[in-house]
């Protein structure tokens, strides 16, 4: 099959994907996407952002074609046979059991995908993939040994085997530390210098801004892209032990703070959430829990000018 470079490897039209709530369903329906329109071009990199249940995941799903739309249409490379392009979605971590060494785990993805690369050993056949990916001399390291960045590593790897035309992130520096992010940025952005389209979904729109993952950012809000939501800005909330005393000790750091309740908040649009709690513990402020939540807007205030 020949696509030109113009067509959309994936496009969403109008598209709306309900749940029904409970494991075993019920009556009620939750609608993760509503009226959601957005392309993916070819060779493209796009951060799909947004807080928990703003509809990420289900986007992911959708363009993956695991699920299908409840009304609309999903397209890749403008029809609806998503075989051409072979996505394969991805998590910060392998899926398969811990005991598993690096190659187990490789060829035991390798039979599930099929591949039969006949002329080469079976020793030697993923040496070349995992010198690609940066696991060279960790074959028979177990994958409940592996650091975050290499089990991050591993599920590339077992991604690539599948020769995608796109593949889709699931908050894949989730798991991973500052300097762990660096290098998983680098493993991003070498899949991209092979052709391969990335739709990275995350809560950390910040980070994939001052990191420069992604060519583009679409804001999700509550099922909708961000320009059909309601003023809204992304908040990091904080759970802290005597409310009052943390507030006075985070004041001269975190000027832009507000509190809500027995919670604290911190607006997330010039800094990342690493940021915020590094600022907590530079000001002796144990943070029980935090999350990354949206906050709408009151009328007086202003949502930040788009990038």
């Amino acid at each position: 099959m020949i696509v030109s470079a113009n067509v959309p490897l994936v496009e969403f039209r109008d598209v709306t994907r309900t749940w029904r709530a409970g494991i075993l369903g019920s009556a009620t329906e939750i609608t993760a996407l509503a009226g959601c329109s957005f392309t993916l071009m070819p060779g493209e990199t796009v951060a799909i952002t947004g807080a928990a249940g703003a509809g990420k995941s289900t986007l992911l799903l959708l363009a993956a074609a695991q699920v299908a739309p409840t009304s609309g249409t999903v397209r890749w490379c403008g029809v609806h046979d998503v075989s051409f392009v072979r996505p394969q979605l991805i998590g910060a971590r392998p899926w398969e059991y811990s005991f598993l060494t690096v190659r187990q785990a490789l060829a035991f993805h390798a039979d599930v995908l099929a591949l039969r690369d006949i002329g080469l050993p079976r020793t030697t056949r993923f040496m070349p993939l995992m010198k690609e990916v940066g696991l060279m001399g960790m074959s028979r390291v177990r994958l409940g040994a592996l650091s975050a960045i290499d089990q991050l590593r591993v599920v590339v790897a077992q991604a690539l085997l599948a020769r995608p035309r796109l593949i889709l992130c699931e908050e894949p520096m989730g798991c991973c530390g500052p300097q762990e992010r660096i290098e998983a940025v680098a493993l991003l952005r070498m899949i991209a210098s092979r052709g391969i389209a990335l739709l990275i979904a995350t809560r950390e729109e910040n980070t994939m801004r001052l990191l420069g993952v992604a060519d583009r950012s679409v804001r999700l809000v509550e099922g909708r892209m961000a320009s059909d939501a309601a003023s809204t800005r992304t908040v990091l909330e904080l759970a802290v032990s005597r409310v009052e005393e943390a507030a006075a000790r985070l004041a001269s750091r975190l000027p832009s703070m507000s509190r809500r309740g027995r919670r604290l908040r911190v607006p997330l649009a010039s800094t990342t959430p690493e940021a915020v709690l590094a600022a907590c513990r530079d000001a002796g402020v144990l943070v029980r829990g935090s999350r990354v939540a949206e906050e709408r807007l009151s009328d007086d205030e202003h949502p930040p000018l788009p990038r």
